[in-house]
């Protein structure tokens, strides 16, 4: 079976070198990697609670954002370091989600929780319409998530500059209005829809035969999209609630 995956595309040529990965073990490393971020973002945020340590959650969210995306993009490119990276980058992801999870309880108390639920929730239903063949990774179905996503990451990179250069932000889409919350909701939609594609991955890279140790870029990745949708039902949250 042939990919244009990039990342399978790669996985191809060596593949028949090393003991193959199963859709267990990929489910198991991202179950792992899932629960060390949890429980480390849970006790950083608990932390938070009781010290009333702003700072320590501002600095957490920054170094675990920075961090989790440098790790990610370096076994993106160089899939045979996942295997190193993938508990480092689950820290680092835990440490974003402990951060920024307290940021926003102090200004929405409850958003957290209702965010958590709603990444759950989603992510039980989604993976239930791809095992039952309703929702499928097909060509054009990729190609329409992962630019969406190419033209979100873009549209946040615009914020972040405009915000740390100028203190400005982009007209709109980023304020509580109805424009604000259609944009973070159209954010929240293509985040979880990217579950589809890690599942798809997961799915390709075995019957394709990848390395054993591929196992741990599919958990990395489907981590990556988890924390992604939580994040997302957060800003939407707090938008629908109240100014951002």
């Amino acid at each position: 079976m042939q990919s244009n995956n990039p990342i399978l595309t790669r996985v191809e040529t060596y593949s028949d070198l090393a003991e193959p990965m199963t859709i267990q073990g990929a489910i198991q490393k991202s179950v792992l990697l899932t629960v060390i971020a949890a429980v480390l973002g849970m006790a950083l945020f608990l932390y938070c609670v009781i010290t009333a340590n702003i700072s320590i959650a501002y600095a957490a969210t920054i170094v675990g954002a920075v961090g989790g995306l440098i790790l990610a993009l370096i076994t993106t490119f160089k899939s045979n370091t996942a295997p190193a990276l993938a508990i480092p980058y689950a820290l680092f992801e835990g440490a974003f989600l402990g951060g920024v999870s307290f940021i926003f309880q102090l200004k929405f108390p409850g958003v957290p929780l209702q965010a958590l639920l709603a990444t759950f929730v989603t992510t039980l239903v989604l993976f239930a319409l791809y095992k039952f063949q309703v929702i499928r990774a097909t060509e054009k179905f990729k190609a329409v998530v992962i630019s969406a996503s190419i033209a979100i990451a873009l549209v946040f990179v615009v914020q972040i500059v405009l915000s740390l250069a100028f203190s400005s932000s982009i007209p709109y889409i980023f304020e509580s209005n109805w424009l604000g919350i259609a944009f973070a909701a159209f954010v929240a939609v293509i985040a979880s829809l990217n579950l589809i594609l890690d599942f798809d991955l997961i799915e390709n890279a075995t019957a394709q035969g990848a390395p054993k140790a591929f196992e741990w870029v599919c958990a990395i990745a489907l981590l990556a999209t988890l924390v992604w949708m939580y994040y997302s039902f957060l800003r939407l949250l707090s938008l629908i609630q109240g100014d951002d």
